[in-house]
């Protein structure tokens, strides 16, 4: 709660008042156990005064401070009304009659207790996030209970005076049943907000119990026919109308808000519900008026019903635990419920016991989310977690952690048993999922980590399979384990990412060139463009090195429209310096489910005053088969407009010729792996051959990259591609190198013979491997060789960039 204080001189005179009721609640206590000559009426006055001045110093808190008006109003309100019935009983009544008969005075003590309840009630409410509904069964078995207790002690008191009328009794057992439930309200406040509920409470507790309790000894004492004792009474009384002036003008502290839960919840309804009990087991006894065993049975049953209800909220309440630690979309344990019982296990963990913990993120699910919907992404997630749990080992334990993200729980488990319950949930995750009708691929990437071998705690273990989560789907190879030092590696990885995020725009990725040689006519009449960074500090990146931060980062849309750009600008400059060349540009699939992409595109064309056909959208296999539907209807766009579409990498994913024939593609470029094996395989050869003849039936145009010696080139025009790419033909460069290669190009065909070209290489030098910083810049030969530990290709010497001749390989002589 937040309280402004009132203006500086106001809030002085506050204080002033509070000091001089702390002076004269000190003298007056002094004074009641030390007789003082003629101080006997002034002392009676004072006593008063202070109740008066308490409650006045609460109502001016009401009137000064915005927030907690009400109860502060009727706190000093009550205090007031009871130090007015002091004075009128000082005036009116014997001061040393011991009569206890009732007053006007016995009406305004009276008041101040219902004031005093709604008062705290409503401090307790503010505290409070809500009130259950028990809390009305509560006070059911409050007013029943109240009502035997009361009608008992009635009883009891008029048959030990039978000389007080009716009136009298039940006025005098008020007393004590008000003092009993003020008590019992102190203590349930105190059970719900605990022993440190402020500074306020505490002020305000010890008043009410001083009340309650001075209150108390009085009315035994006038019971008993005793003189009350001036110095212990009168000292608490004072102590008890002190403290709600000193609790009102506290500036409170924050605190956090308090539950409706502990044994405060259930003190009143349980004493009281003793109470009647008791009242009932002393019935049988003795004879106790019908009414008064009636209510005590009303408060026993309310009691019971309070009980049910209580035993419903517990089993709600244990229901909802499990709900807390429960993924409600797929029904697996979540973060909560899987960190607990991760650090149950790091606990009981001991000796050479290992458990590993297995963390699972899907590949590309954010592009599947984005472009079907999320209600097609709920139900993959939940068809997901359905597999990952048939791939586990009995009582391993599954849970969704949030977003596509998995972990499992191995026990007992150590790197081999985590890799091998990896390999299993790759297994299942590799068959294609029907979801909606839509049938979709969805990869995945893991990462191991064991305790105690690479971590001390549950956390740490759980960061570091986060690691190796990062590094298999960095490295694409499935499954990693943590390695130490790879944390290392995890900051540079955000620190890569961020850094590309803010390169963006700045002029720092550059876009490369590799050409595309027409196989017929020996000329280059297209290009593709590789993206590069050339980062401040590290140098120049290749793709491989921050596409996949890209990907990951949700930045890659950004990063292809910045490449697209600079490539129709540059095919701009070409087209205007007399070179018809096309430019070729990658897609991702976010670029793929973007149905604005196309105007995008062709708004971009017409800024350039470029032909659709002067540029070629490539995408890989994969991509196209994770929505066909949707990207068949975003190439159709783009196809319309006239710019060609090449289906990327053909040859290494699960889609077919058939299958392609539904989509608007009129260019396949197979993948290089088939050409680097055909010099040593006879069946990559059968396949490049059989895939050309059905692609020409089909009407496709095909091209093949990672074409690096003359042998290859000889044999794809033999069996009659289209198209070939690589370092034979030319490495990929910046624009000013690029654009000299293809001038020298555009001579007529057949100016350079391929065979002599070919011998002159030979005698030139022997063929080299790549170089680091050569494969850096080369988007075939970094993607094959320096994955897989292959040989990076050859250059043949001045061959590799060479015009191939239409006429070069002579007849009857074979390729190889």
């Amino acid at each position: 709660m937040t309280t402004s204080p009132p203006p500086p001189r106001r809030f002085r005179l506050i204080r002033i008042a509070q000091l001089l009721l702390i002076l004269a609640t000190l003298t007056l206590s002094v004074a009641s156990f030390v007789d003082v000559p003629r101080f006997g009426d002034e002392a009676q006055s004072l006593r008063c005064g202070v109740a008066i001045g308490s409650g006045l110093i609460c109502v001016s808190r009401a009137v000064l401070i915005r927030g907690e008006r009400a109860p502060w109003a009727l706190l000093g309100a009550g205090l007031i009304s009871y130090g007015c019935g002091t004075i009128y009983h000082n005036v009116a009544v014997d001061r040393q009659d011991v009569n206890i008969q009732p007053s006007l005075a016995d009406l305004a003590w009276l008041l101040f207790y219902p004031a005093c309840y709604v008062a705290v009630i409503l401090l307790l409410r503010r505290r409070l996030v809500r009130l259950h509904r028990s809390i009305w069964l509560d006070a059911v078995v409050g007013v029943l209970g109240v009502a035997a207790l009361t009608s008992g002690i009635g009883v009891a008191m008029a048959r030990a005076n039978p000389e007080y009328s009716a009136w009298t009794m039940i006025v005098n057992v008020i007393y004590p049943v008000a003092d009993l439930l003020l008590i019992l309200l102190v203590v349930t406040v105190f059970g719900l907000l605990g022993w440190r509920p402020g500074r306020v409470w505490w002020l305000l507790g010890a008043g009410l119990m001083s009340f309650a309790l001075a209150d108390s000894l009085l009315l035994v004492l006038v019971i008993a026919g005793h003189t009350p004792s001036s110095g212990m009474l009168s000292s608490l009384w004072l102590f008890s109308v002190l403290m709600p002036a000193l609790a009102s003008w506290l500036r409170p502290r924050w605190q956090p808000p308090a539950k409706m839960s502990g044994w405060g919840v259930i003190a009143v309804p349980l004493v009281l519900a003793t109470v009647a009990l008791g009242l009932l087991v002393l019935g049988a006894t003795i004879d106790l008026p019908a009414v008064t065993v009636a209510l005590a049975a009303a408060t026993v049953l309310s009691a019971l019903a309070r009980a049910a209800f209580t035993f419903i909220e517990v089993q709600q309440l244990a229901e909802s635990k499990v709900l807390a630690r429960t993924d409600d979309l797929t029904g697996l344990a979540n973060r909560r419920g899987f960190i607990e019982r991760l650090t149950r296990a790091e606990q009981h963990t001991t000796g050479p016991d290992t458990f590993a913990l297995l963390l699972l993120d899907l590949d590309r699910f954010k592009e599947v989310n984005d472009s079907l919907g999320h209600q097609v992404g709920d139900t993959l997630l939940t068809q997901v977690g359905t597999r990952i749990s048939h791939a586990l080992r009995p009582g391993d334990l599954h849970a969704r952690l949030g977003g596509d993200e998995f972990a499992v729980l191995l026990e007992h488990a150590d790197v081999d048993a985590a890799r091998r319950v990896a390999d299993r949930v790759l297994t299942v995750l590799a068959d294609p999922f029907d979801v909606g009708g839509v049938t979709l691929h969805v990869g995945a990437s893991i990462g191991a980590a064991v305790y105690p071998d690479h971590a001390q705690d549950a956390h740490t273990l759980l960061q570091r399979a986060d690691v190796a989560m990062y590094a298999a789907k960095s490295r694409r190879t499935g499954v990693e384990s943590y390695r130490p030092g790879a944390d290392v590696n995890s900051l540079i990885r955000l620190d890569m990412i961020e850094s590309l995020r803010a390169a963006l725009g700045t002029g720092q990725l550059e876009v490369y060139y590799q050409v595309k040689v027409d196989l017929s006519s020996g000329r280059a009449d297209a290009v593709e463009a590789l993206v590069r960074w050339r980062h401040p500090t590290r140098g120049l990146l290749g793709p491989e090195e921050f596409v996949p931060l890209a990907e990951q980062a949700g930045i890659m849309r950004m990063l292809t429209i910045e490449v697209l750009h600079t490539a129709l600008d540059q095919a701009r400059r070409w087209h205007a310096a007399g070179l018809d060349i096309a430019v070729a540009v990658n897609l991702s699939a976010s670029d793929l489910f973007d149905r604005d992409f196309p105007d995008q595109v062709s708004g971009m064309l017409a800024g350039f005053s470029l032909s659709p056909t002067a540029l070629e959208l490539e995408i890989t296999e994969t991509t196209l088969m994770l929505d066909r539907v949707r990207s068949a209807t975003v190439l159709r766009e783009l196809r319309a407009l006239g710019i060609g579409i090449a289906v990327d990498d053909y040859g290494t994913g699960y889609s077919s010729l058939a299958r392609l024939l539904e989509l608007p593609v009129n260019v396949l470029k197979l993948d290089k792996s088939f050409i680097q094996r055909v010099e040593d395989d006879s069946r990559a050869e059968a396949i490049v051959r059989s895939t050309v003849g059905l692609a020409h039936a089909l009407g496709l145009r095909i091209v093949v990259e990672g074409v690096e010696t003359a042998a290859a080139v000889r044999m794809l025009r033999d069996v009659g591609c289209d198209l070939a790419q690589g370092y034979f033909l030319g490495e990929p460069g910046p624009s000013e190198q690029i654009t000299e290669q293809l001038r020298q190009q555009t001579l007529p065909a057949g100016t350079i013979d391929l065979e002599s070209a070919a011998r002159e290489a030979a005698g030139f030098a022997m063929p080299r491997e790549v170089s680091d910083r050569d494969a850096a810049c080369d988007p075939v030969a970094d993607r094959g060789a320096r994955r897989t530990g292959e040989r990076a290709p050859t250059r043949e010497g001045a061959v590799r960039n060479a015009v191939v001749a239409p006429s070069s390989t002579p007849a009857g002589r074979p390729w190889r």
